[in-house]
C-alpha cells in the first residue's frame, strides 16, 4: 500500500479494539495504529475510559506524516465531538481550569485561543492547583465541573501557532483535579505581553454586565441551552461575578488566585431572568425573521411594535442583556424601558408615555423614543407587530 504525499500508511490491525477516551462526559472511540498507541495513551492517561465502556461516537485518526500534527488533530477532533454531545446540557467555556486542592473550588480562566490558557494551566498546576483542563470547562446546573484533563497543547514554533505538541498532565507533573470540583471564580485573563502595565498582577471585579459580555464570545454551544443567558449569568453571579486578572507572568498571580478561591465575595448586582414567551423561539430553533426597518411606512405614534424573537434575556440592575441567536444586545436608558414594555404589541405613543413616566418629561420625547425604537430595530430586538 502506498501512502499519499503528506500522509503515511499507519498499519491498522483489525483485531485491535479502539481506544475509548472520556471527553466532557461522553466516551469517544478512536482507532489507533499500533505504533502510536502507547504515545497517545500516555498523553490521554487521565481521560482514558474502560475498554468495555459504550462509546457515543468515534473520531478518525489523522494520517499526517508528522506525529505532532496527528496528535493535535486528535485533540481537536475529540474536543469538538465532546462539545457536540454536551451541547444543550451543560455550560461550556473556552477556558483553563485550576482547582484549589483542599476545597475543589475552581478558577475558570477564560481567554481566546493563543492568549495564555495553556501556559496558565501548566504553571498553576505545577504549583499545586489541581489540573481541570487547558481547553474547555464544562459546568452543570449545580456549578459542578466535569474535569477534562486532556494533554496540554504546546506551540512548537511561534511562527506556526497551530503546530503544537501534546503533553500529558502526568508528564508535565501537574497535580490531579480534586474530587467534586465546582466553579467558584470566573476570571478573564489579561496578559500584558509588552510590559506596559504595572509590574504587580491585579485581580479586579468587572461590572456584571461587562463580565458577561466578555464571557459570551468564549462559550461553546450556548444558544443550544435552555435559558442560556440565565444559566451563564446565574452561575457567574453565584460565584461572585467576573474578575479580570491583569498580569505579566502567570506565576506571579498564584497568591492572588489562591486567596480568591479560599474566600467568597458575593456580587451585589441585582439579577433577574426574562424568559422568552414565544413558542417558536425555543433553544435550537431559528428565530423568526424580524421585519425590516426600511419598510415603506415610516414609524409614527400609531405604529405598533413588539419584541422580536429572542433566546433569553437577563435584567442587571437598570440594564438588559438580550440574546438573539448568538448575538448579545445590551439595552440601557430608553431601550431598557421600551423593550420590557413590548412583550405584547404596543404603540409608540404608549411607549413614549411610559418613557416619560420613567425618565421624566422632555420637549422632544416623541423623537427620542422613535430614535430609540429604530435603534432596537437595528439590533433586531424589536419589530413591527
Amino acid at each position: 500500500m502506498f501512502a499519499h504525499s503528506g500522509t503515511r500508511s499507519l498499519g491498522y490491525y483489525p483485531h485491535m479494539p479502539p481506544e475509548h477516551i472520556s471527553v466532557l462526559g461522553s466516551v469517544i472511540a478512536v482507532d489507533l495504529p499500533e505504533d502510536d498507541r502507547d504515545r497517545v495513551r500516555a498523553q490521554w492517561d487521565r481521560c482514558m475510559a474502560p475498554s468495555d465502556s459504550t462509546a457515543l461516537s468515534s473520531v478518525t485518526y489523522s494520517t499526517d506524516d508528522d506525529a505532532d500534527r496527528r496528535d493535535y488533530s486528535l485533540a481537536s477532533s475529540l474536543t469538538l465531538a465532546g462539545i457536540q454531545h454536551a451541547a444543550g446540557t451543560r455550560l461550556m467555556l473556552h477556558a483553563a481550569g485550576a482547582a484549589d486542592p483542599e476545597t475543589g473550588r475552581v478558577a475558570v480562566l477564560v481567554a481566546a485561543s493563543g492568549t495564555g490558557k495553556t501556559t496558565a494551566a501548566h504553571r498553576l498546576c505545577r504549583a499545586g492547583f489541581g489540573y481541570v483542563t487547558d481547553e474547555t470547562v464544562s459546568i452543570g446546573e449545580d456549578d459542578g465541573i466535569l474535569p477534562y484533563p486532556k494533554p496540554l497543547s504546546v506551540v512548537i514554533d511561534g511562527d506556526a501557532p497551530h503546530h503544537k505538541s501534546q503533553h500529558g498532565p502526568a508528564e508535565l507533573g501537574l497535580a490531579p483535579c480534586p474530587p467534586d470540583p465546582r466553579a467558584a471564580l470566573y476570571v478573564v485573563l489579561d496578559r500584558d505581553r509588552d510590559g506596559t502595565g504595572g509590574s504587580e498582577p491585579t485581580l479586579e471585579r468587572l461590572p456584571l454586565m461587562d463580565g458577561l459580555i466578555a464571557l459570551i464570545p468564549q462559550t461553546s454551544a450556548l444558544p443550544s441551552m435552555r435559558r442560556p443567558l440565565q444559566a451563564l449569568a446565574g452561575s457567574v453571579h453565584r460565584a461572585g461575578g467576573v474578575w479580570r486578572l491583569a498580569y505579566q507572568e502567570i506565576a506571579d498571580t498564584i497568591p492572588l488566585l489562591r486567596d480568591a478561591l479560599r474566600s467568597h465575595d458575593p456580587d451585589p448586582t441585582d439579577l433577574v431572568g426574562v424568559a422568552p414567551p414565544e413558542p417558536g423561539c425555543e433553544p435550537g430553533l431559528p428565530a423568526v425573521p424580524v421585519t425590516a426597518l426600511d419598510e415603506p411606512e415610516p414609524l409614527d405614534a400609531n405604529t405598533l411594535v413588539v419584541r422580536a424573537p429572542y433566546l433569553d434575556a437577563v435584567a442587571i440592575d437598570d440594564e438588559l442583556l438580550v440574546l438573539v441567536d448568538c448575538r448579545p444586545a445590551r439595552l440601557s436608558g430608553l431601550g431598557a424601558t421600551i423593550w420590557p414594555a413590548a412583550g405584547e404589541p404596543v404603540s409608540l405613543a404608549e411607549l413614549t408615555r411610559l418613557c416619560v413616566a420613567a425618565h421624566g418629561d422632555h420637549p422632544e420625547a416623541d423623537r427620542l423614543v422613535h430614535e430609540a425604537a429604530e435603534e432596537l430595530f437595528r439590533h433586531q430586538v424589536l419589530q413591527r407587530a
